[in-house]
């Protein structure tokens, strides 16, 4: 239901793609918490076989540590809230606190649909670490019609590095993506500025300074 109401992204972004560029995107991208923005932006591609679909957990502080939100990549089969998907639980099956510092992407399971494509098809998640996002803040900064929430700060910065990992690969390849933003980051100031040393106070993640 939640990605039939969200599809209304990947219709347009198809059509529009095709329009401008005439051949469909090498990949589509998106930050993954629950899901259920990466699903919009997925749900007309997925047909499409040639087209990536790549998702960005939150790896928090590192999944070595325990303290992220990496479901998908990190997460055992189990059952939250009514779904079977992937969850991030204890030995004993109990759900696992998730930990990030963007409020949309701190939860501790993902959609079904998004499972099914890890098994399934050609959905791909990856990990980001909340430093990488730093990047994709500032990659959103530079165009000043955009702040980006904490969340697609990762599908941004994710984004930067597959494009390097195709340019080291192959120097004269031009890919096409299709990076999904959704929504205003206002809310998110504050807690950037915090861990970022952007307030001139004691970075929380390094201790430094801006």
């Amino acid at each position: 239901m939640v990605r039939e109401f969200q599809r209304i992204i990947s219709t347009e972004a198809r059509a529009q793609v095709l329009d401008r560029y005439g051949r469909l995107p090498d990949a589509v991208l998106a930050c993954v918490g629950g899901g259920s923005n990466a699903m919009g932006v997925f749900a007309d591609f997925i047909p499409d076989e040639s087209v990536q679909l790549i998702g960005f957990e939150a790896a928090g502080d590192g999944v070595e540590t325990g303290r992220h939100a990496a479901t998908i990549t990190e997460g055992r089969e189990g059952v939250l809230h009514g779904m079977r998907t992937y969850v991030l639980q204890d030995d004993d099956g109990q759900t696992k606190e998730s930990h990030s510092i963007s409020a949309g992407l701190d939860y501790p399971g993902v959609g079904p649909e998004h499972a099914w494509l890890r098994l399934d098809r050609q959905g791909h998640v990856r990990a980001g670490h909340r430093r990488g996002g730093h990047g994709g803040a500032q990659a959103a900064h530079a165009d000043r019609r955009h702040h980006a929430r904490h969340r697609e700060r990762h599908a941004l910065a994710g984004a930067m590095r597959v494009g390097r990992r195709i340019a080291e690969t192959d120097p004269s390849a031009r890919p096409l993506f299709i990076v999904n933003l959704s929504g205003r980051g206002d809310k998110d100031v504050d807690t950037a500025m915090t861990w970022f040393g952007l307030d001139g106070k004691p970075d929380a993640t390094t201790g430094g300074k801006a």
